[in-house]
């Protein structure tokens, strides 16, 4: 029976490779001649030991991953499970080895490190280098249209694969790399370390927000303040901002239940923007076509099981933040009455925006968002919202159609 070499072995390490007992000598007539019978038999073992290990090394493709969430992070589970699943179906030929909260590479690290090869795979978000990816800035900046996490999840996905050819050649010029997954997250809402209720009491307030978001803070008559996820908790502690835009998981993925306390319920959109796995080039072309077909089967699941998680936790740490006190509440009318208008104006300011970054094709780019996403709220609607029903749609309708030869 052959062993294959790497099946059985952890991410990113080799399988152990049993070396043959050393036989005894048979006797010979002459000194000379026992020397040379027996250094010509640990020759031939160490030679067959090393092509054992090189042809090991030769069938398996290891991918060192790169992120920056979290160690408690709702996601980096989710991605575990995805490199294992991998490795399963084939048969351990594709190895991952997992640097999680910026171990290896921060957030405006990651794309040059996989370009440049210090990983062959990680989670882009180009907010972080927008010089970089002025395209992947320009979705971005859709987030305010983002009331439906599903939705735009794929019609993102299906976006940047098969409708956006500047989308994808960002990613394959800029950084030698092949998009393969992102997903959207559910409302970002105001984090804040006091009680805000209307736009007076939010004037003058310190926001961290970025892109679009830090459009909808200036109008809003806040100072939008750029920095990382990582630093939320940090700049909110020593009160460098005052609020934090990010989902309700945050209060407990982040800790930022523990120091903001206020959470205003009205949507601000959600980050579009989380691209969660990119292989650079070289590393998907040295994958075979039945290993390229492992990875798309398995995608589907990553996406969808990584917006469920966002959806239920929500749910489940806004119930256990309002145990421990926190307050979550709606905002007066008059800032519901702000984001409504300037949701309904901001597509055209996008797109001007879209213009002065740079973006060849911003109009029909935004026409192909909006169209997108009434598609998938129309199928998500027809077939229902369950995460077996969602990643039914995601390989259906996306990953079935990756070309993988």
């Amino acid at each position: 029976m052959q062993m294959r070499l790497g099946a059985f072995a952890p991410a990113g390490r080799l399988a152990h490779v049993p070396v043959p007992a050393k036989k005894r000598c048979n006797r010979p007539h002459t000194r000379e001649g026992s020397m040379r019978k027996c250094l010509m038999g640990a020759a031939v073992a160490t030679c067959a030991v090393a092509s054992l290990l090189n042809s090991a090394a030769a069938d398996t493709t290891n991918i060192v991953y790169a992120n920056y969430l979290g160690l408690k992070h709702s996601t980096n589970p989710v991605l575990e499970q995805f490199f294992e699943d991998v490795e399963q179906e084939t048969d351990g030929s594709v190895t991952f080895e997992a640097h999680f909260a910026s171990s290896l590479l921060g957030p405006k690290d990651i794309p040059s490190g996989v370009r440049d090869g210090l990983a062959d795979a990680g989670y882009f978000v180009g907010v972080y280098v927008p010089s970089e990816m002025p395209v992947d800035n320009y979705l971005a900046d859709f987030m305010v249209l983002n009331n439906d996490a599903l939705a735009m999840t794929g019609a993102t996905n299906e976006l940047i694969l098969f409708e956006c050819e500047e989308c994808a050649e960002e990613y394959e010029k800029g950084f030698n790399t092949k998009f393969l997954a992102t997903y959207a997250l559910t409302d970002y809402l105001l984090q804040c370390k006091e009680e805000y209720r209307s736009l007076d009491d939010l004037n003058g307030t310190k926001i961290r927000g970025f892109g679009a978001m830090a459009d909808l803070i200036r109008e809003m008559g806040g100072v939008p303040i750029s920095m990382s996820t990582n630093d939320m908790y940090e700049g909110l502690e020593r009160g460098t901002i005052d609020c934090a835009t990010h989902s309700i998981t945050s209060q407990r993925t982040r800790s930022l239940g523990e120091v903001a306390d206020n959470v205003i319920l009205n949507s601000l959109g959600g980050f579009t923007g989380a691209s969660l796995f990119n292989l650079r080039l070289e590393k998907w072309n040295e994958l075979t076509p039945d290993e390229r077909r492992a990875m798309m089967k398995h995608i589907p699941h990553l996406v969808a099981r990584s917006v469920m998680n966002y959806i239920e936790l929500d749910e489940e740490v806004r119930k256990e933040m309002e145990a421990k006190g926190n307050k979550f509440y709606y905002a007066d009318q008059d800032v519901a009455d702000f984001l409504a208008k300037f949701r309904e104006n901001y597509v055209d300011f996008v797109v001007a925006k879209g213009k002065e970054r740079g973006i060849k094709k911003p109009q029909e780019i935004a026409e192909k968002v909006i169209a997108l996403k009434e598609k998938w709220v129309g199928l998500l609607e027809e077939h229902g919202r369950d995460i077996e029903t969602f990643e039914k749609l995601l390989w259906d309708e996306i990953y079935s159609k990756v070309a993988v030869k």
